[in-house]
């Protein structure tokens, strides 16, 4: 299988660009891909990239703070909330009063309600171009450690955010992912992501689409790319 990077379109066929390059006059006159996904030749485009995306690797970028050994160790793992930050507790304890893990505790408790955790239990979210470290999206993962299930409540609690800030590495995971494992609420999510990165090289100013995406399976150690962000 090609591996596919959406952020570059690296490992997509040539016979895919020049297909694109046919129509640079559509895409230097637009700055927002929704404008020409009603002409028929960029949404077969689009359908095209998209359907050989599905049958391929894609790249996903995971946002976090996090110890290396652990990624190295058990890559990205599928976990409750409840599981992660029993975990956090048992690990990173010590580092808090017994003041600040009472206070941890009960902000837990009120923070992650049943719909939160539906949205975020058991699953990893992926970001499929590099854009959130522009446009501010990643700071907080990046950050603070533990992610979402961990720092949400305590981003402005002076004290506790300094001690979730002080743990681990600031780290983009480049992941090697299966589309078919993948969620998202967008029809044709990938080769949207592939013209719209497409228009920008042609056109600086169009905007770039991303679109999150998740999965309910792990990612193992040996399809994650571990690269160090300086925040």
């Amino acid at each position: 299988m090609n591996v596919i990077n959406l952020d570059n379109l690296k490992g997509l066929p040539e016979k895919y660009l020049i297909q694109l390059d046919k129509f640079k006059c559509v895409f230097l006159r637009s700055d927002f891909l929704e404008d020409l996904e009603n002409e028929s030749h960029i949404q077969n485009l689009i359908t095209e990239i998209n359907n050989y995306c599905f049958e391929n690797l894609i790249i996903g970028y995971h946002y976090t703070k996090a110890v290396v050994e652990d990624i190295l160790e058990k890559g990205l793992l599928i976990r409750s909330g409840s599981e992660i930050r029993n975990c956090f507790i048992k690990k990173y304890g010590s580092m808090f009063t017994q003041k600040e893990i009472e206070f941890i505790k009960n902000a837990w408790e009120s923070y992650f309600s049943l719909k939160q955790k539906k949205i975020r239990d058991n699953l990893i979210y992926f970001n499929f171009t590099q854009n959130a470290l522009n446009n501010g999206c990643a700071e907080e993962l990046l950050n603070f450690y533990g992610g979402e299930q961990v720092h949400m409540p305590f981003q402005e609690i002076k004290g506790i955010k300094e001690k979730l800030s002080s743990i681990g590495f600031s780290l983009i995971l480049k992941c090697r992912l299966s589309p078919r494992d993948l969620f998202t609420e967008t029809e044709n999510p990938w080769g949207k992501i592939a013209v719209s990165t497409y228009h920008n090289k042609q056109n600086p100013n169009a905007f770039r689409k991303d679109i999150d995406g998740y999965q309910f399976i792990p990612v193992s150690a040996k399809n994650i790319e571990i690269n160090y962000i300086n925040t």
